[in-house]
């Protein structure tokens, strides 16, 4: 799911202010700007609009693909929440039920067996029923064949020490960091490399490495290679593009050409759209073009990786079309002068519509000074 046009979408569905005049306005711009509503006609040369039904589809494929996703999401959802909580019962059930049954098998062979078989069984059956009634860490008392009364601890010690062995496991488990919290979210070294990188024009959103550092966009990386003092000239510096591989040499002090970089990249570019320049004596500033829009967590397959989630995610609003542009530029507008207390573009427009016909003839207002606090504006404007 690309995040592209998220922020002339936000700027959208604050200025219609719910879900139905958004849904309303996408469905207006396909109607008004494109042949998204027109039928193909087969005898016309002019390839416009769609065959019968077909724009019907696409709306439903698409959201049927995102209702799937959702449906999945909320599934595994569910199916975590049952399985954190099968977990947190089974030791809670199991504890009891050991003590019981050890407590039963233990007034079981302690049972006074003097009287036969039948003597025994029913005192037997009597102990068992006691012991499901009373206190599993009580001792139960025994009497012998040769009349000697001895004291057995029911199987309460061992209850209270299985206890004690899932107390301390659950505390041990507590300890231990959760699996959604990674080492890289928690180590204070790397948060403070990151912090040194963001700091840095040359490795925003990106590194800063031994023979080069590298900064990026969504749609692009520069990179920027050191180079001696005495690489002055283009014909000093050579530089390879691959698809998914960067190679940079350059001449040392007895001339020979000495390799600065050359691995390969952790995602692939537009090689045919990128470029380099010498910044003499400083370095080689490389331009590449990304084949995906992504933030990419290196810039070649052999080195550290950084952790995207600390980075930047804006993008500058030229990356967006004239019309979003427009728009999110009217939003900023309106903001503020909302914040100033002022009329909003909309009602300007509506203000210098009503100055215009405030006094001519047959206006209601006719003579009367232009007031329009007099004439409610509402926000979708006229």
């Amino acid at each position: 799911m690309q995040g592209k046009y998220d922020s002339a979408f936000v700027g959208i569905l604050q200025n219609e202010g719910d879900i139905s005049k958004f849904m309303d306005s996408i469905f207006s711009f396909l109607y008004r700007k494109t042949d998204f509503y027109d039928l193909l006609d087969p005898s016309s040369t002019q390839r416009v609009g769609f065959p019968p039904g077909v724009a019907k589809k696409i709306v439903l494929s698409a959201f049927k693909k995102y209702d799937a996703i959702a449906t999945n999401v909320r599934k595994q959802k569910l199916a975590e929440r049952s399985k954190t909580a099968q977990s947190d019962e089974k030791p809670k059930d199991k504890v009891p039920e050991v003590g019981r049954i050890e407590e039963v098998i233990t007034d079981k062979t302690t049972s006074v067996n003097t009287d036969g078989p039948e003597t025994s069984a029913s005192l037997a059956d009597s102990n068992v029923a006691k012991s499901i009634q009373g206190n599993i860490c009580k001792k139960s008392a025994a009497t012998t064949s040769d009349g000697h009364e001895t004291s057995t601890p029911a199987a309460g010690a061992t209850t209270n020490e299985q206890k004690e062995e899932i107390k301390n496991k659950e505390s041990q488990d507590k300890d231990k960091p959760k699996s959604n919290e990674s080492d890289e979210d928690c180590d204070p070294e790397l948060l403070r490399q990151q912090k040194i990188f963001q700091a840095n024009p040359e490795s925003y959103n990106g590194a800063i490495r031994d023979a080069y550092s590298w900064s990026q966009s969504i749609t692009d990386v520069d990179v920027r290679v050191n180079v001696p003092k005495h690489i002055i000239k283009g014909k000093d510096v050579a530089v390879e593009f691959g698809k998914k591989h960067l190679k940079v040499s350059c001449r040392d002090a007895e001339g020979q050409m000495v390799t600065v970089v050359d691995g390969d990249l952790i995602w692939e570019c537009h090689k045919d759209e990128c470029v380099w320049s010498l910044v003499p004596g400083e370095h080689i500033h490389v331009n590449l073009e990304k084949v995906e829009e992504r933030w990419w967590d290196a810039l070649l397959t052999d080195e550290p990786k950084i952790n995207v989630r600390k980075i930047d995610p804006s993008r500058p609003i030229t990356d967006l079309d004239d019309e979003a542009q427009a728009k999110v530029e009217e939003l900023m507008y309106n903001e503020h002068q909302k914040r100033l207390g002022l009329p909003l573009s909309h009602e300007k427009k509506v203000h210098e519509m009503l100055e215009k016909a405030w006094d001519v003839e047959g206006s209601p207002f006719k003579g009367q000074p232009f007031d329009p606090s007099k004439i409610n504006v509402s926000s979708g404007g006229m």
